[in-house]
């Protein structure tokens, strides 16, 4: 357990001071691979020998930070979870109580992008908890 945590804090020195690419401009609604890392308790981890996990971009404050949600493939039928099926016909959940700010130099790769409506009932969702 101990050295998942030393091999995250290598990598997290590493993406730290990446150069960030100009390829990655990520929008709202787009779910990306992210390195999201080895995390303390309940808090969603990143999986992997990168810690990654794919995220949904909630919202975007400029080119180097953003509101993000962890998404998991299991489904769970709790307010604070927002249930779909990907654009692989995958089993996907949106973990909207995980909000949490995110750099851009822990993106990866875009995977697809959710459209209009499932992004604005997943807001709304989000909203109740503010």
């Amino acid at each position: 357990m101990d050295q998942e945590f030393d091999n995250w804090n290598n990598l997290k020195k590493k993406i730290n001071v990446e150069e960030n690419k100009p390829d990655r401009f990520p929008k709202e609604g787009e779910v990306w691979m992210s390195s999201l890392g080895k995390n303390i308790g309940y808090e969603q981890n990143g999986s992997g020998q990168n810690f990654s996990r794919p995220i949904l971009i909630i919202k975007k404050f400029n080119n180097h930070m953003f509101w993000v949600v962890p998404l998991s493939t299991k489904q769970k039928d709790f307010d604070f979870y927002y249930n779909f099926t990907d654009v692989d016909n995958n089993q996907v959940s949106a973990i909207l109580a995980q909000l949490k700010l995110l750099s851009v130099k822990r993106l990866k790769r875009k995977l697809y992008e959710l459209s209009d409506e499932q992004l604005k009932e997943i807001k709304d969702k989000l909203k109740k908890f503010l």
